[in-house]
């Protein structure tokens, strides 16, 4: 078994060269098209590759020598529009349940550098499994992939389970305007699709603004980050109360965890665990927390990852995955996702998680989105607050004093017109504290 690259945008052809890929017995490293040459290339040596499949318009486009010792395999993408997916590739398609590896997927971690994470072909078919058990598809429904192929959540969450069920499949480019989206849906009778947040909310805001024929499609499917209640509330009025699930997940896990219907939740939430998965929380000892108590996030899933390219594993005990989520589990047995590990903020012997004070700023304030981070000045430590969304200076910081403790109320405020976002569409907390770092330390120079 040798492992193969494929880099290109979602296309007929891709899907094809995946197949391809898997039915000489092979592994597949996926790699998203939108990072920089130099970053794929340093991927492709981590992860041992030999050939790597690339789309050719992509490969005119570099400006550095191609490594001599790797095969370069081009394809033409036929077509810049959504396509259907022909029969032929459903034939093509293979069930795989091996423990050989399939897939290895780089993640968009928000923080720090991205990880070769290593998925079975019994992993990838026991999530997809898993996904089409919640999801339940009706003979005549039609999906549609609307991101990229080399996320792990539209690998198997899109692609394997449209194949797995046999229902019709449209092969979006990733990067369009949402009115594109939307005609495809009516031409394609779609009746399924799945977004992150910040797509969802786009396409909300467009619906908002202008009438689409969307009689066709019946579910929308939100992962990639927590979905919170000011967007579902957007999106479910500016769809017309078409049903919205809020499903929670990770590369290592498969990636589906949780997923629900988000009008069954409980406010945040992102559900009950799915087929085949249990969820516990326990405290920085390893020990089993109590229900609504904060926990670290442990999964115990038949779709777990083999490891790390890198041979760093994220295991806690022989069955149990670390997620590094912070979170809760409530009286109805949902889960909660408060913040990564890594984010949390000590300040003064105090834990913040920030994402508890976003909710509260988005809840309380004319703020659309935000980021609360650190910011450091002369050893001193506090939080400043990125956003998006009507200027609130008057009046701000004691509008959320009601709602917040005093050490939570960020000090430092900075309006932008867009947060900085990964590839994936996750907010980059990383790029967001830069930013707020560079603009606090230019306000004290002038």
């Amino acid at each position: 078994m040798s492992r193969v690259a494929l880099m290109g945008e979602n296309s007929v052809e891709y899907i094809s060269a995946l197949l391809n890929i898997w039915n000489n017995g092979d592994c597949a490293v996926l790699l998203d098209w939108r990072i920089p040459f130099g970053t794929a290339v340093d991927m492709m040596r981590e992860a041992g590759v030999t050939h790597c499949y690339i789309e050719k318009r992509f490969l005119r486009q570099i400006k550095i020598p191609l490594p001599a010792d790797l095969v370069w395999i081009t394809y033409e993408r036929n077509s810049n529009t959504a396509e259907e997916l022909p029969r032929e590739l459903y034939r093509k398609f293979r069930v795989n349940d091996s423990f050989d590896e399939a897939v290895v997927l780089y993640s968009s971690g928000t923080t720090g550098k991205a990880k070769g994470i290593v998925l079975t072909h019994f992993a990838l078919q026991t999530n997809a499994d898993a996904i089409l058990d919640y999801m339940q598809p009706q003979k005549n429904d039609c999906m549609y992939i609307a991101k990229t192929l080399s996320h792990s959540s539209t690998l198997t969450g899109e692609l394997l389970v449209a194949l797995k069920a046999g229902m019709r499949l449209i092969v979006g480019p990733t990067i369009v305007p949402p009115r594109l989206v939307f005609n495809n849906i009516k031409k394609y009778g779609v009746s399924l699709i799945c977004l992150n947040p910040t797509l969802l909310a786009a396409y909300a805001d467009e619906c908002t603004k202008n009438k689409y024929d969307l009689s066709s499609l019946r579910i929308i499917y939100v992962s990639g980050s927590v979905l919170n209640d000011r967007i579902y509330t957007a999106a479910h009025k500016a769809f017309n109360g078409i049903e919205i699930y809020n499903v929670y997940g990770l590369s290592e896990a498969g990636p589906r965890v949780t997923a629900q219907r988000a009008d069954c939740c409980q406010s945040n939430s992102v559900g009950k665990p799915v087929k085949g998965v249990e969820v516990i929380l326990v405290d920085e000892k390893g020990t089993p927390v109590c229900c609504g108590e904060r926990g670290i996030v442990h999964v115990k899933t038949p779709s777990r990852y083999s490891g790390y390219i890198s041979g760093s594993e994220k295991f806690s005990s022989l069955y149990w995955l670390n997620t590094g989520d912070m979170g809760f589990i409530d009286e109805n047995g949902e889960l909660h996702i408060l913040d990564r590990i890594d984010d949390v903020i000590i300040l003064d012997s105090h834990k913040i998680y920030p994402s508890e004070v976003q909710q509260q700023i988005i809840k309380n304030t004319s703020i659309t989105e935000c980021v609360v981070t650190s910011v450091e000045h002369k050893k001193n430590i506090f939080l400043g607050c990125l956003y998006t969304g009507a200027s609130e200076e008057v009046g701000l910081i004691r509008k959320l004093r009601n709602v917040l403790l005093p050490y939570e109320v960020p000090r430092y405020f900075l309006k932008c017109e867009s947060l900085p976002r990964t590839a994936n569409g996750k907010v980059s907390v990383k790029e967001a504290a830069a930013i707020l770092q560079s603009a606090f330390e230019k306000e004290l120079q002038v």
